[in-house]
Parts: structure tokens; C-alpha cells; sequence
């Protein structure tokens, strides 16, 4: 799905769905001024499609993994996929991305102490076959961590404006 298959309705119900995840059908469709049919069936395609996934976001820090890392890694010749493949499978990494420049793979770890750190970067990530070299980065305080991440927020029309 291209961003030339929404219109104007879909971008404020992925809106008002950032806003609040939980917010009922006769909500958003009352404050976009449509049918909850309409609200309802326009967010099934959107499922459907797989643009929008709707879950529980848990905030690590108040479930005890106070610790997040952000690890650069450099991969041996023809070992990305391996490496990735390993990196998914363990709890620790929140996120894995490759990437382009100084390192091959990006993750970020999240635990709950500075030596279940050192364990995981001693024990687990030097053992994974392909991984040649590492560099962790704490990170020592969030000042923005953004779920609700808005591409249409700017062109967004006044409530009633937007097209069923």
C-alpha cells in the first residue's frame, strides 16, 4: 500500500488511533463526523494491509529493564543473515536493523542491570558466530520515545472535511 492509497480519511483515523489505540469506533467516528461502520471497515483494511498493527506498547523501565544500550556491530563476510537470524531469537534485543556505514547491524539491548549487560555482550553477543566486533553506546536518559509516529499530521483536515 503506497501512501497515493489513503485519502484523507484514512490518514485521520491513523491519527486518532495514535492518539488513543484504544479509542472506540463511535469515538473516532463521531469526531471525524462518519459512520462507525465506515471508521470500522477503513480500519480492518488497514489490518489488513498491514499498515496498521494495533498492540500494547510496554514501557521497559516500569517492568525493570532500566538499562538500554544501542550496539553497533560489524559482520564477518557473508554472515548477515546468520548474525540476524541468531540476534532476533534472543529477548534482550528490542531492535535489530542493518545498515549502511560504520556498522553492519544496529540493535538496541534492554535489561535490567548493568551486569545482565556485560553478560549479554560477553556471553552471548561475542559467541554469535559471524559477529566481529561490537560497539555499545548506554544510553543514559530518553528525552523522546515516539510510538505514535505522525507522517500525515500536517495535511490532516478539519474534522468533517474528510471523505467517507
Amino acid at each position: 500500500m503506497t501512501e497515493a492509497d489513503f485519502d484523507a480519511l484514512d490518514k485521520a483515523i491513523l491519527l486518532e488511533l495514535q492518539r488513543d489505540g484504544r479509542a472506540p469506533f463511535t469515538s473516532i467516528a463521531a469526531r471525524l463526523q462518519v459512520a462507525e461502520g465506515t471508521v470500522r471497515k477503513r480500519v480492518n483494511r488497514l489490518v489488513e494491509r498491514g499498515v496498521l498493527r494495533l498492540v500494547g506498547i510496554i514501557d521497559p523501565a516500569r517492568v525493570g529493564r532500566t538499562i538500554q544500550a544501542i550496539v553497533g556491530i560489524r559482520v564477518g563476510d557473508g554472515h548477515v543473515e546468520q548474525v540476524v537470524e541468531h540476534l532476533r531469537s534472543l529477548p534482550q534485543v528490542r531492535y535489530l536493523g542493518v545498515t549502511a556505514g560504520a556498522y553492519d547491524l544496529i540493535i538496541e539491548v534492554v535489561v535490567s542491570s548493568n551486569e545482565e549487560l556485560y553478560q549479554f555482550l560477553t556471553n552471548q553477543l561475542r559467541q554469535v558466530p559471524g559477529v566481529a566486533a561490537s560497539d555499545t553506546s548506554l544510553i543514559l536518559k530518553v528525552f523522546k520515545d515516539r510510538y505514535e509516529w505522525r507522517p500525515y499530521e500536517d495535511d490532516q483536515p478539519a474534522a468533517g472535511e474528510a471523505g467517507t
